[in-house]
């Protein structure tokens, strides 16, 4: 009986209190704001009272973002976010795999082919560009000569032909650039008219000469003909009687015989004779 008494003794009791569980057991795992909250004190009550309070707010801004429409823009924008996020992992994801991926030698061989059939027509453009960029600058640099020699004309018609001579041989320096030896020779000719009009003959007639065997390799009959009928009416202001027959003779011979050119030579021809 004793025994049995102090087994019962021992025995922890069942009742009402067993039911109940000490919220002191968990204080060592709850924050100290949390432990403070559940005290049964004044702090305890104030911790309370603000919480219920903050929730209570929290409740109310998220009512009022409800109400005005702002928490569906707040949840489609997470939304959104989620969904480029994952796009952009799964992109990545792709790419990975395709980096690690071996070309098929059939691809390989395709895009070869097609970079061997793209690059003939690339060097071809490229030609193309090059050369429309050449005949470009060859257009500015023609324009550029012929109002050097117009303005040249124009000077040696006021008079300036020191300024007409300047004019002239830039012209020249940049027909020679292009390489048309055409334009080249009635620059000379042109050239020579200032010289001679300035009193350089010597100058004048070797210009003369130069711009007649171009026009003459040329086989440009006409344009020879007015060179040498300039050059014979310079030997005659120079008193050089048979040399201006001679150049307005041969003139005659190159030009047509319907032309004002040929009609003015012929009368600057009988005044000589």
């Amino acid at each position: 009986m004793q025994g049995q008494s102090a087994n019962q003794e021992n025995r922890p009791t069942r009742g009402r209190d067993d039911e109940t569980m000490d919220v002191t057991a968990f204080r060592p795992s709850f924050p100290e704001s949390a432990r403070a909250a559940l005290e049964p004190s004044p702090r305890g009550a104030r911790l309370r009272r603000r919480s219920l309070a903050g929730a209570g707010l929290s409740i109310l801004v998220l009512g009022f973002l409800v109400t005005v429409g702002l928490g569906r823009l707040v949840v489609a924008l997470v939304i959104a976010l989620a969904v480029a996020g994952g796009a952009l992992a799964v992109a990545g994801l792709i790419r990975r795999r395709r980096l690690r991926l071996p070309r098929p030698a059939a691809a390989r061989g395709a895009l070869e082919r097609a970079g061997g059939l793209a690059r003939p027509r690339i060097d071809g453009l490229k030609r193309l560009g090059d050369s429309a960029g050449k005949r470009a600058s060859e257009s500015r640099l023609r324009r550029k000569i012929n109002r050097l020699n117009a303005q040249g004309a124009e000077l040696r018609r006021r008079g300036d032909s020191s300024a007409a001579i300047e004019s002239h041989r830039a012209a020249l320096e940049l027909v020679r650039e292009v390489g048309d030896s055409s334009a080249e020779a009635m620059t000379l000719n042109n050239l020579a008219l200032a010289l001679g009009h300035a009193g350089d003959e010597h100058a004048a007639i070797e210009h003369f000469d130069e711009a007649a065997v171009i026009l003459r390799s040329l086989e440009d009959d006409h344009h020879e003909g007015q060179v040498l009928a300039n050059l014979g009416l310079l030997h005659g202001r120079g008193g050089r009687h048979e040399q201006a027959v001679y150049c307005l003779e041969a003139a005659l011979g190159k030009l047509d015989r319907g032309s004002r050119a040929f009609q003015r030579v012929e009368e600057q021809l009988r005044r000589a004779s």
